[in-house]
């Protein structure tokens, strides 16, 4: 059972968008930019930009004489992003609706290069992870870098086990987590479609009292994650209950028989992910890819 991608990621944000800034997405968006070293006059390509929360900061710092292209597929997030644009004196912003995966069906951004590609929050979104870099690295600039992140495979643990229960169903999921279980996997896509010199960089996405500042927020060992938060084994039920009412499991949440299917197998999977002891720790974590062309 397969659907529309893009628009599998237009109901999950179109919903989302009045209360996406309500989150942690302004201040991580505001770390990428930052980890992504812009300077003033370069032109940057801000891919799954959303309210543009990395956009905005971008623009700051490129200036007038630089520029920053904003393109994603929600209405409902470019719509706010457009809204917060009107009413600030910005001419070097600007936002398209159009796939991610296929930008060559953009004119204005087709045949273009861009000196930084920024994707945030947005990579395990797509299917086809690998193939949305190659294509991405095409619009970048001979010494230019591209800046991505995947979420660690335990940040959100109920997730990561429905994920699981939809392949084994075969009812789709929006979301592709499983092929980053190590920062490492992330490295090996983004040199696998010709980025060198990739670093890693494992962040902390919940609040820190008292600062924003991102040196506050890198953690310093993969080894060594934060825990935000621990279970048992026998709070699966528990666990499925809580996520399966999200827009992005409605496929598994009915029919009925459907729904009985993916809690049973939610059970397996909650037990294979849980550590030697029984416990599943959830991790405050991602990774965040940075590689030039």
């Amino acid at each position: 059972m397969r659907r529309d991608q893009a628009k599998d990621a237009q109901d999950l944000y179109d919903g989302r968008s009045s209360k996406y800034d309500d989150s942690h997405h302004p201040r991580l968006a505001r770390h990428m930019a930052e980890m992504a070293d812009l300077r003033p006059g370069e032109h940057v390509l801000d891919l799954a930009c959303g309210t543009g929360l990395v956009s905005f900061p971008a623009s700051t710092i490129v200036g007038a004489d630089g520029s920053v292209v904003g393109v994603d597929i929600s209405s409902g997030m470019l719509s706010q992003a457009n809204s917060r644009l009107s009413k600030h004196d910005l001419h070097n912003v600007d936002f398209y609706q159009n796939s991610i995966t296929d930008l060559d069906a953009l004119e204005d951004v087709k045949g273009k290069q861009f000196d930084a590609i920024m994707c945030c929050s947005a990579l395990v979104l797509l299917e086809d992870a690998a193939g949305a870099l190659k294509h991405w690295t095409r619009y970048l600039k001979p010494g230019g870098r591209l800046v991505t992140d995947v979420t660690h495979p335990m940040n959100l643990a109920g997730g990561t086990a429905l994920e699981r229960v939809g392949r084994r169903l075969q009812r789709p999921v929006p979301y592709y987590r499983e092929p980053f279980q190590t920062p490492e996997d992330l490295r090996s896509r983004m040199e696998a479609v010709g980025l060198r010199d990739v670093e890693i960089t494992f962040l902390s996405i919940q609040d820190i009292p008292g600062t924003e500042e991102l040196k506050d927020y890198i953690v310093p060992d993969f080894a060594q994650p934060k825990i935000q938060a621990e279970y048992d084994g026998a709070d699966a039920d528990q666990v499925f209950e809580e996520v399966i009412g999200g827009t992005a499991y409605k496929d598994l949440a009915s029919p009925e028989d459907v729904r009985e299917q993916a809690k049973a197998l939610f059970r397996e999977e909650w037990a294979r992910i849980a550590d030697s002891d029984g416990k599943v720790r959830v991790v405050d974590g991602l990774f965040v890819g940075k590689g030039w062309k």
